[in-house]
């Protein structure tokens, strides 16, 4: 099977602020081509962004922008399903740029190789590093778009060799299915009914006015465990009387995230649960989010 690796760094916290591109094209577990490119996102830079990637304002001033540079992009794509480490990042970035330049969708099949690291080891962390530590591989630069999509190939490389490099091994083993860009995300197959209760649930404000100087006022909140002193429920509606936004799964545009008191004491042991995970690997991107306890978020009403 021939896939794509790829991977984004973004200007900022907006998914549609990509500044660099590295895709590594895989035949039967090999490297076989490889694109990068800067990218002008035309927006501001933040300095944590920076600190990640190392990219300035100046260094992508004369490059092309996404726009200009997506005919190249399909082209070196095709049809080839594509896979990313932590894909809920790295396909948000493209599909919420694709939309934001008004571009022809891309109908590909994707994957990650995050969560096949995750179902198929026993690590502590499914990093990046932490997987291509585990197989005995490095990287010269993490957090350059290229050598991150060159891991992320040969991370998967490696988990699909007990499958002839073949994901459909994989997905009829595990009973997953592939994610398909602007459609569906890459995980276990569920029935419509799974399906549909995980739906984003439509909360309407109680109030008309808002309080701008309250902590969620236009913040994306998403809670993990089950929470003791109050329902989910009612903890979302919190969220949105105060001009907030419920996530129900953790998104890239989550700014806190709220852990149940029993959950609590679990945070930096081996047995905090996987979103907190997911959480530190998006904090590693440059994401800004604040994990808060049930008990805090409770003494911010």
């Amino acid at each position: 099977m021939d896939y794509i690796a790829i991977d984004f760094e973004t200007a900022n916290n907006r998914g549609d602020s990509i500044c660099s591109i590295g895709m590594s094209r895989f035949s039967k577990g090999k490297e076989v081509d490889r694109f990068y490119s800067l990218i002008n996102p035309l927006q501001s830079f933040s300095a944590s962004n920076i600190q990640v990637h190392g990219i300035y304002p100046d260094d992508v001033h004369d490059a092309k922008r996404f726009d200009e540079l997506y005919p190249e992009i399909r082209a070196f794509v095709g049809d080839d399903p594509l896979v990313a480490h932590f894909a809920q990042f790295d396909i948000n970035c493209l599909q919420t740029t694709i939309e934001t330049y008004r571009l022809p969708k891309m109908e590909n099949a994707y994957f990650c190789s995050c969560v096949l690291a995750k179902k198929l080891l026993t690590l502590r962390s499914n990093s990046l590093v932490n997987v291509l530590d585990y197989y005995g591989l490095g990287i010269e630069n993490h957090h350059n778009a290229l050598d991150d999509a060159i891991a992320c190939g040969q991370i998967a490389s490696k988990l699909l060799r007990p499958y002839d490099y073949e994901i459909a091994g994989f997905l009829d083993e595990h009973q997953y299915q592939m994610g398909q860009l602007f459609s569906h995300r890459f995980g276990p197959m569920r029935s419509a009914k799974k399906a549909a209760s995980s739906k984003k649930i439509a909360l309407k404000p109680a109030l008309v006015a808002f309080d701008p100087n309250h902590p969620f006022y236009k913040q994306h909140v998403c809670f993990t465990g089950r929470l003791s002193k109050i329902k989910r429920q009612e903890a979302a509606q919190m969220v949105v009387n105060a001009g907030g936004y419920f996530d129900p799964k953790l998104a890239y545009e989550t700014t806190y995230i709220v852990v149940a008191n029993r959950e609590w004491d679990k945070i930096g042991t081996s047995l905090e649960s996987s979103k907190i995970e997911q959480v530190r690997q998006l904090q590693g991107m440059g994401r800004n989010i604040t994990i808060l306890s049930e008990n805090d978020f409770l003494r911010l009403f």
